[in-house]
């Protein structure tokens, strides 16, 4: 397959991933809202979540698209990058949830989590690569009881929803490197910082309100995924 036939054929398949994922997105951000949200009735939640439309819906899709493209056109359609990918497409799903909802349904993380390691354990079958398979869940338990701790000490620091989303980051990142996993870390938390403060500054938000780190978290390991590629 050539270079230029490889782009089209990933950017294709992402997008459509992008655009596939959306009724689900939906479904289970309305869900979600309903559930953290007894006293709002149904329809104005059914009229919040079905705000994903239009250009919202195109966004997901593109950037989807021009990230799977990105990657496969430095790895080549390794089958190493399948978990990695799918992560990826997965994260745009979820940082659109948190950044207008402030919101990590849980069954899309499930799914996520459930889609990301199944697929690093028949990979790992098929190419006998258990010691990647190894760090990488090494790598996932390490950031969920990091994270899970920060969230014991105090839950108005990190809700426990970026807790739960943490783990299937470290697993995906630490397939590709540990490396990669700290960079992720690194750009989720500047990321945190440099919004966070200018919210206060701009007085939108107060030292003790609550981020969207679930947001800066798949920000991070986007980013840490497009440089490692």
């Amino acid at each position: 397959m050539s270079v230029t036939l490889g782009l089209l054929v990933g950017a294709a398949l992402g997008a459509a991933a992008g655009c596939l994922l959306v009724p689900i997105t939906r479904r289970e951000l309305a869900a979600s809202v309903s559930r953290s949200s007894v006293s709002s009735p149904v329809p104005s939640v059914e009229t919040n979540a079905l705000r994903i439309t239009g250009w919202h819906r195109a966004l997901l899709a593109i950037v989807s698209g021009l990230a799977t493209a990105y990657v496969l056109h430095h790895v080549r359609w390794s089958i190493y990058a399948i978990p990695p990918l799918l992560l990826l497409v997965g994260l745009f799903q979820l940082g659109y949830c948190d950044l207008t909802q402030r919101l990590l349904p849980k069954p899309m993380v499930h799914a996520l989590t459930g889609a990301v390691v199944a697929s690093g354990i028949i990979i790992a079958g098929i190419m006998h690569a258990w010691g990647r398979l190894e760090v990488a869940l090494i790598g996932g338990l390490v950031v969920f009881a990091f994270l899970f701790v920060i969230n014991l000490i105090n839950p108005r620091w990190l809700a426990f929803g970026d807790v739960r989303l943490s783990f299937v980051v470290g697993f995906g990142l630490a397939w590709v490197s540990f490396e990669c996993l700290i960079e992720c870390l690194f750009f989720a938390n500047l990321l945190a910082v440099v919004v966070g403060v200018a919210l206060i500054a701009a007085h939108k938000a107060e030292r003790r309100s609550a981020v969207p780190y679930g947001l800066f978290l798949a920000i991070g390991a986007a980013l840490a995924l497009l440089i490692w590629s």
